[in-house]
């Protein structure tokens, strides 16, 4: 995929940046021309320098509906939720390119693997349970892809009051 030009990015706040980038369950939700949807696991979260974009890695194997669905329309939706809260946070958006990870996408990778485990361990998840979210992937993908991503809304989506909320 081509690099596009967002239409309106918004700045990640510091607070918000340290969220994303913890042991968050992040998923990515994309829809065809027909509005069906698609959702996909991603990991490794990391937002820009200059917090306009953010990065994530999804498994190869497992994603091919969602890149047809961002080369047909460029959307896509990332669902961040805290298991130990269920804090979440949902950013709307577009992709403006793909490519293959870096060494620190795939460190941001395992970090947030390894981060996501010990939260779920905290709440009563061992660790084996929690590994299946990854596990297939890396039976079933020879590798990860990176996505590259400007929000141009971020919502509170934590259960309560405040949900759909604009941040």
């Amino acid at each position: 995929m081509n690099e596009k030009s967002p239409e309106c990015p918004v700045v990640i706040r510091r607070e918000l940046k340290a969220f994303l980038e913890s042991g968050v369950s992040v998923v990515v939700g994309t829809r065809d021309a027909d509005l069906v949807p698609e959702i996909t696991r991603a990991w490794g979260l990391l937002v820009s320098k200059d917090r306009k974009s953010i990065s994530l890695c999804v498994p190869f194997a497992t994603t091919h509906k969602t890149f047809d669905n961002l080369a047909g329309n460029g959307q896509m939706a990332v669902c961040c939720s805290l298991p130990t809260s269920y804090k979440t946070v949902q950013m709307k958006g577009q992709c403006i390119g793909t490519a293959d990870p870096s060494r620190a996408d795939l460190a941001a990778v395992k970090r947030h693997r390894e981060t996501f485990g010990r939260l779920n361990k905290r709440i009563g998840i061992p660790r084996k349970h929690s590994e299946t979210f990854w596990q297939r992937e890396l039976e079933t993908s020879p590798g990860l892809v990176k996505i590259r991503f400007v929000p141009e809304q971020i919502f509170d989506q934590t259960p309560g009051p405040a949900a759909g909320s604009p941040l």
